[in-house]
């Protein structure tokens, strides 16, 4: 799978988490998008990578500070620059949207969702907002904070989750003795790093535990070509990129649908 990651900063071909990125990338025709929540002040969960708002945007504070209107007021790619010295979007300024106007702008193509806040809540709104539309089939869930995902299992146990980072480090060092086939994993997906600790997370032993646990593995997040390609050598079933237009070329009969419109998006 072609994973297209919502990057926030210059690495991608277009700022991460908004409609543009969002649309072009469904343009392009990759296998699934990754994107960032979290929940704002009045309870709407909203796209962004950082909990700073002056990371990305004009604005300044922590996100979870301010109501949608509030963040509506801001450019979500004041600071996108893919070198630093021109910055595209500050005359063509991008919106923050909500994950309920996400799962519209991107129809059917599926989406692995991290939850950023930590807030039980957020887990809550997202479960009902599943509900409400559909989409549970369509979305991946995974979080770093370990009661926020329990809590969204608990409310949707029908809905693919990812490990936890405590989950993860128990089938690797599990897999280390062979012994993998004593876990019984309440997730269905692990997203994990290329490294962690200097250790390399995604080998072919973590691959032959998973396998054998029926768990689908993607690896984040993979830019350099002799790194793709030893992922794709490995048969990892997801990698997940800020350049999807680059991955796609190298896999045989694959390419994007469409050239990405950057230049012209830029000028």
């Amino acid at each position: 799978m072609v994973i297209a990651h919502g990057n926030d900063c210059g690495n991608g071909l277009f700022p991460g988490n908004t409609q543009e990125f969002l649309q072009n990338m469904v343009m392009q025709g990759v296998d699934a998008i990754e994107i960032d929540v979290w929940l704002s002040a009045d309870g709407h969960l909203v796209l962004r990578h950082d909990p700073d708002l002056e990371d990305s945007t004009n604005g300044s504070g922590f996100i979870e500070d301010f109501t949608l209107a509030q963040l509506r007021n801001l450019n979500a790619a004041h600071h996108w620059s893919r070198d630093q010295e021109s910055y595209p979007y500050r005359h063509k300024p991008l919106k923050i949207i909500t994950l309920e106007e996400t799962l519209k702008i991107v129809g059917k193509t599926p989406l692995v969702l991290d939850i950023k806040s930590k807030q039980l809540r957020a887990a809550r709104q997202l479960s009902a907002l599943l509900e409400r539309t559909g989409k549970n089939s369509q979305v991946i869930v995974s979080s770093f904070n370990h009661k926020v995902l329990l809590e969204f299992r608990r409310l949707s146990p029908e809905t693919a989750t990812g490990s936890t980072s405590w989950e993860a480090t128990l089938l690797f060092f599990a897999q280390l003795l062979r012994a993998e086939s004593l876990l019984a994993p309440r997730y269905q997906t692990m997203q994990l790093p290329m490294q962690f600790w200097g250790l390399n997370v995604v080998s072919r032993g973590t691959m032959r535990a998973a396998r054998k646990l029926n768990l689908h593995v993607s690896v984040w997040t993979v830019n350099g070509r002799a790194d793709l390609q030893r992922y794709i050598d490995m048969g990892v079933n997801g990698i997940v990129t800020d350049r999807p237009d680059i991955l796609m070329s190298m896999l045989p009969s694959r390419e994007p649908k469409v050239e990405p419109k950057l230049l012209e998006r830029a000028s």
